[in-house]
């Protein structure tokens, strides 16, 4: 699961039509989940899990090209680099969220947890706290601004501790 969002990017860098990815990513779960006695315990999980997506991408290529784009090997192997690249970067930003996050205001806090945790309206958020929409939406305005500045100056300064 820690996996699955950087998966599901390499996916969606490959294959344009979102339903095709979210179905191929489907797919390469399901491959992990029976295949999972093959992982090799102290390996590399996510390059395990991207390969089980390449070679679900590949199966689905020959099958329909419709809506899938047709690489070469070496672009494919120079996009897989890529995406490694970027799935580190993504571990990076993910930690510096969660760090920032741990530090908001209770209320703050309590504001992202209903609705990214919770996943409640912003209407209903704003019923529940007798506020007004317009007011919810200026508090997430601001706790999006101090979390990103938040992340930028962990990331510069390498506390991701």
């Amino acid at each position: 699961m820690s996996h699955q969002r950087q998966i599901h990017a390499y996916i969606l860098g490959l294959v344009p039509n979102r339903d095709s990815a979210q179905d191929l990513m489907q797919e390469t779960l399901l491959v992990m989940w029976y295949k999972f006695d093959e992982f090799e315990l102290g390996s590399n999980f996510l390059a395990w899990g991207i390969q089980v997506a390449r070679y679900k991408i590949l199966q689905a290529h020959w099958h329909t090209s419709k809506d899938l784009f047709k690489f070469s090997p070496e672009a494919l192997a120079a996009i897989e680099r890529k995406s490694m690249v970027f799935s580190s970067q993504i571990d990076d930003h993910t930690r510096a969220l969660r760090s920032c996050v741990k530090k908001l205001e209770p209320l703050d806090y309590k504001l992202v947890q209903m609705r990214y945790e919770n996943e409640i309206s912003v209407k209903d958020i704003a019923t529940a706290l007798n506020r007004s929409v317009q007011a919810v939406y200026k508090s997430f305005t601001r706790i999006n601004q101090l979390l990103m500045r938040c992340i930028q100056r962990t990331l510069k300064e390498g506390g991701l501790a």
